[in-house]
């Protein structure tokens, strides 16, 4: 799917909002804090309140749009055009939203991260090397491979890149090479590995109805 109909599946702001729910509550609201299902919303902050225990949760909390400016829309094309692995930087995706140019790179650094996070776990073990001497002989072939193809897709992409900063885009080109064919479950990656409160279809079962105060009685009228 091109960028232009990727635009036309996501044409406002209430898709994407509903489109980001279905993903965090796919069964429908849950409050983080008792478990209650029944919500209001404020539409004037465009935030959600438990109808229990007053606790308001915003659709973007804890996410990788946690108290983000930028429109829902922006995210949303940003993150497919990294997720469907086409080269974006961070001017060109400033020219095509017209942000400023540390807005992107800024926005652009935190969908790294999350790629970091998502990638990081096989690539740590194999600079341990204890976990790399318990890895078979292919496993740590395809790994320096791996490696050897990432370093010259920095270099063509990025140039010199400080060494701190190389761990990130190994991840990138780790997670760009395993999930080219599939751009919107990428995407779906993308934003459920860094939400701390998303919850599956199983978890749904597992709270209890929230405990209520008793109603006092009413006194009685002389």
């Amino acid at each position: 799917m091109s960028i232009r109909k990727f635009l036309a599946c996501f044409p406002d702001e209430q898709t994407c909002r509903n489109y980001l729910f279905s993903i965090r509550w796919p069964r429908g609201f849950i409050c983080t804090k008792c478990g209650e299902m029944r919500y209001s919303v404020i539409k004037t902050r465009n935030v959600y309140e438990c109808i229990n225990c007053k606790t308001q949760t915003s659709l973007t909390s804890n996410t990788l749009m946690h108290r983000t400016k930028l429109p829902l829309r922006y995210w949303m094309v940003a993150l497919y055009w990294v997720a469907s692995g086409r080269r974006c930087s961070a001017r060109r995706l400033g020219n095509t939203l017209k942000l400023q140019y540390r807005t992107a790179r800024r926005l652009l650094n935190k969908i790294r991260y999350a790629m970091y996070n998502i990638e990081s776990g096989p690539l740590f073990d194999f600079w341990d090397r204890q976990k790399r001497s318990a890895q078979q002989p292919i496993v740590r072939r395809a790994m320096l491979l791996m490696f050897r193809r990432a370093r010259t897709f920095v270099r063509k992409h990025y140039g010199r890149v400080p060494k701190w900063r190389r761990p990130y885009y190994y991840c990138e080109y780790r997670f760009r090479s395993n999930n080219v064919h599939n751009p919107s479950q990428a995407l779906m990656k993308l934003i459920i590995n860094t939400c701390t409160t998303i919850y599956t279809l199983n978890e749904y079962g597992g709270f209890r109805e929230p405990r209520r105060k008793p109603l006092s009685p009413e006194p009685l009228s002389a």
